[in-house]
């Protein structure tokens, strides 16, 4: 193999580590990164905590001591997804949990101080993913009873048996499998002892597989769907940026900002006809400010917002089927430049995070956060494998240094049950999406 194939090989197994499993929490980006981030709900960007800092904020990595910090998460989300063909005369309705409950998460990160003002470190973070696995193909046995109807009305609908297939191809187990891990090498400057600039160029990968998309292979360019599903697993590669501040404007107010330009990725190739522009699927841009108050000397309180633009990447904003003519005006078949996409709209994000070191040994945290639903029930349907439907976080978490040297930090995170429907999905039936989730990490820190 060449140096360059090497590398992307040892590089790829990194990321794919990292990116092992995440799954959705704000849309489908993490909640947060790290046990200490995630004990305050993610609101870190102007109270950085460790050498994960740069997966929210690179400058932070000038206001923490020399480190290097691992964590490793139990992510639980439990899905539900319905369509409900009784409405044209079935005698059952098509409701299924995915069956994958348990994801193991990694994040980490390493920090070390060149000099007195500048310092180097790196990021590892599970950017975000989703997975969902149906037994029971909630498209192809509702799709049987809506044939049954359209050939023999509701007598024929009556009749079909539960479990029932169409007999298409690629019509068996439901599933999506896909996440994004990135390494931010960084830079940070501390410019004068109250403000910070940093800067981390952002390497990502991901990966993707679908299964069970036969009943949507009419909608591809070619109309048999040969890039559509039940393909093996793909990757994509891609880059680019973050840069950051934060700044001390009073003894007891910190202020903080960072952006990200979007990380432009390769094209899914086997899945080109199922994403938009041939197989796109870039990660979103976003954007974070924030402050951080010190009233006393051992507490602090946090307030986050950040925006992230998933209506920029098409193959996540573009609308999906709607009823009568399927194709949404102005839109074309999946995988055409404008094809069908999951109609997901950008969301606003905002955190609240406390604080409290009890003693040198020991320090306290809890948080909630809120955020906008990228989709509504109109695009219910294709958000079967995509159900990113919860909004509303309740964190808590802490840290014990049993020496001046390590570190543990622990967190736990509860994602309150939240549901979409619509009573007329573009199959014309009901429909439902529901999620709640619950994640338990463990880290340790090392302190040089």
């Amino acid at each position: 193999m060449t140096v360059k194939n090497n590398l992307v090989v040892f590089l790829s197994l990194i990321l794919l580590g990292i990116a092992s499993q995440a799954s959705a929490t704000t849309g489908y980006f993490a909640l947060g990164y790290g046990p200490k981030s995630n004990g305050m709900a993610g609101a870190v960007v102007a109270a950085p905590q460790d050498a994960t800092t740069s997966a929210v904020n690179p400058a932070g990595m000038s206001l923490i001591e020399e480190r290097a910090d691992f964590s490793l998460m139990l992510f639980s989300p439990i899905r539900e997804a319905a369509l409900d063909p009784r409405v044209v005369g079935g005698s059952f309705e098509v409701r299924k949990k995915s069956k994958r409950d348990f994801f193991v998460i990694p994040n980490g990160g390493f920090k070390y101080q060149l000099n007195d003002q500048l310092s180097w470190g790196f990021s590892f973070y599970a950017n975000g993913g989703m997975n969902t696995t149906y037994t029971r193909n909630i498209f192809d046995e509702t799709y049987a009873v809506l044939g049954a109807a359209q050939q023999g009305g509701g007598a024929a609908a009556a009749a079909v048996p539960t479990g029932t297939k169409t007999g298409m191809a690629n019509t068996g187990t439901l599933q999506i499998d896909m996440g994004q891990g990135i390494i931010a090498p960084t830079l940070s400057y501390q410019i004068t002892p109250e403000h910070s600039f940093g800067i981390a160029p952002l390497i990502g990968v991901q990966y993707f597989k679908a299964k069970g998309l036969g009943n949507f292979q009419g909608f591809t360019k070619n109309q048999t769907g040969t890039d559509l599903t039940n393909r093996t697993y793909d990757f994509a590669y891609g880059a680019g940026i973050r840069a950051g501040w934060i700044g001390q404007v009073h003894p007891m107010v910190t202020l903080g900002a960072s952006a990200s330009s979007k990380i432009y990725m390769t094209e899914f190739h086997q899945y080109s006809d199922l994403f938009a522009e041939n197989g796109g699927f870039d990660i979103p841009a976003n954007f974070t400010t924030g402050i951080a108050l010190h009233p006393r000397s051992d507490l602090t309180l946090s307030f986050d917002y950040e925006r992230i633009f998933y209506g920029d990447v098409k193959s996540i904003a573009n609308k999906g089927p709607i009823l009568g003519p399927a194709i949404p005006v102005g839109q074309s078949v999946l995988g055409a430049d404008n094809g069908i996409g999951f109609g997901w709209d950008d969301i606003d994000v905002f955190r609240i995070g406390l604080q409290y070191e009890v003693n040198q040994d020991l320090t306290l945290r809890a948080g909630y956060s809120w955020n906008d639903r990228p989709f509504g029930g109109d695009q219910l349907l294709f958000n079967v494998i995509a159900p990113a439907v919860t909004n509303k976080h309740m964190t808590f978490g802490l840290s014990y240094s049993p020496s001046e040297f390590g570190e543990w930090n622990l967190s736990y995170q509860h994602a309150f049950k939240e549901h979409v429907s619509s009573e007329q999905t573009a199959f014309g039936v009901p429909g439902s999406l529901s999620m709640y989730q619950n994640a338990f990490e463990i880290g340790y820190s090392w302190k040089f």
